[in-house]
């Protein structure tokens, strides 16, 4: 899984991102919308991407039927 934090500004509510080569400088952490530095911290995890895979005997290894069902 790969994941970030995000903040959300209590003032205006505004959810960012700091960029990967940003500094991880606590001092620095400022709103982008209005400047505010009373931030919440979200932490965000995400499911890695899908990877899709055929496996033995599957129609699409065996040239049997394809996506519309219908046979070669």
């Amino acid at each position: 899984m790969t994941g970030g934090n995000e903040y959300e500004c209590s003032d205006c509510h505004h959810i960012f991102r700091l960029p990967e080569f940003a500094p991880h400088d606590t001092r620095l952490l400022m709103c982008p919308a209005c400047g505010s530095i009373d931030l919440n911290l979200i932490v965000v995890s995400r499911p890695a991407a899908a990877v899709w895979t055929s496996r033995e005997g599957a129609p699409a290894a065996s040239g049997g039927a394809g996506p519309s069902g219908a046979d070669r």
